[in-house]
C-alpha cells in the first residue's frame, strides 16, 4: 500500500487539457527509475489501490514509456517544439534527498518531449501546505496505508472534495467518477461495487489528474527468536 505518483493540478490553465497529463504520463520512464534509484524495490502502477485490493482493476489503462506518443500528442494539443521547448511548467518537492533526485530525473525525462520542469524546493512543512491548499502545478507523494480501501477515491476524486478541506488536491472533476463513486459507497452488492470501482479507474486513469508511479516493496526480516 505505499504508492507514490505525481498530482497535476488541473484547475492550472495548462494542465486541465488531459492531452497535456497523458503526455506526461507517457513521458516518465518507470522502469529505469525504479531500477536504478530504487535497486528494483519498487514495481510499476496502474492504480491508487494495491493490487491486493478486492477493488484493483488489473486492467486499467497504464501508461508504458513512449516519448514519441508523448510528443505526438503534444503536437495536437497545440505546443509545437520551438527551440527544444514546447512549455513550461513548475514541480514543488521537498529537501527529502531521494525527493530531490527524483524530481531531478522527471526533469530530464520531460525535457526530452520540450517541457521545461522548474524545481522549486522548499521544507517539508511549506512544501506539504502549499500542497494541501492546492498551491502547485505539479508535485509527488506517496500514499502509505490510506489507499487500502476504495473509499479513498471519494476523499481525493470526488467533486466535493477539494482543497484544503478535503484531500482532492488536484482538483479532478468528472460527472461519472462521482457518480460511481456515489453507487459504491451506498450499496452492498459485492459485485456492483467491484463494478463501480473497475469503472472508475480506468477513467480515472484515462483523465489522468495522478501519474501513477509505482508500489515500494515493503519488506519484512524476523527471526525465529
Amino acid at each position: 500500500s505505499n504508492y507514490a505518483y505525481i498530482a497535476l493540478n488541473t484547475r492550472d490553465p495548462i494542465l486541465k487539457d488531459e492531452r497535456v497529463r497523458q503526455a506526461i504520463a507517457f513521458a516518465i520512464d518507470r522502469r529505469t527509475i525504479t531500477h536504478y534509484l530504487m535497486g528494483d524495490m519498487a514495481h510499476e502502477a496502474n492504480s491508487v489501490l494495491p493490487p491486493q485490493s478486492w477493488a484493483y482493476n488489473p486492467d486499467a489503462k497504464d501508461y508504458p514509456f513512449d516519448p514519441a506518443m508523448a510528443n505526438r500528442i503534444l503536437d495536437e494539443a497545440g505546443y509545437p517544439e520551438k527551440n527544444g521547448y514546447r512549455l513550461q511548467l513548475t514541480m514543488k518537492t521537498s529537501t527529502d534527498a531521494s525527493t530531490r533526485m527524483l524530481a531531478a530525473v522527471l526533469q530530464q525525462q520531460l525535457r526530452a518531449i520540450g517541457i521545461d520542469l522548474e524545481l522549486r524546493t522548499f521544507e517539508f512543512a511549506t512544501f506539504y501546505a502549499d500542497v494541501s491548499k492546492g498551491e502547485y502545478q505539479v508535485h509527488s507523494l506517496r500514499w502509505i496505508g490510506g489507499n487500502q480501501d476504495p473509499d479513498i477515491f471519494e476523499s481525493i476524486f470526488d467533486s466535493g472534495s477539494f482543497a484544503p478541506k478535503r484531500q482532492n488536491r488536484t482538483y479532478y472533476q468528472n460527472p461519472r467518477v462521482d457518480q460511481l463513486i456515489l453507487e459504491g459507497r451506498s450499496t452492498v452488492d459485492a459485485e456492483q461495487r467491484k463494478r463501480d470501482y473497475f469503472e472508475l479507474q480506468s477513467i480515472v486513469d484515462r483523465d489522468v489528474p495522478y501519474v501513477n508511479l509505482w508500489y515500494f516493496d515493503n519488506v519484512v526480516v524476523h527471526t525465529r527468536r
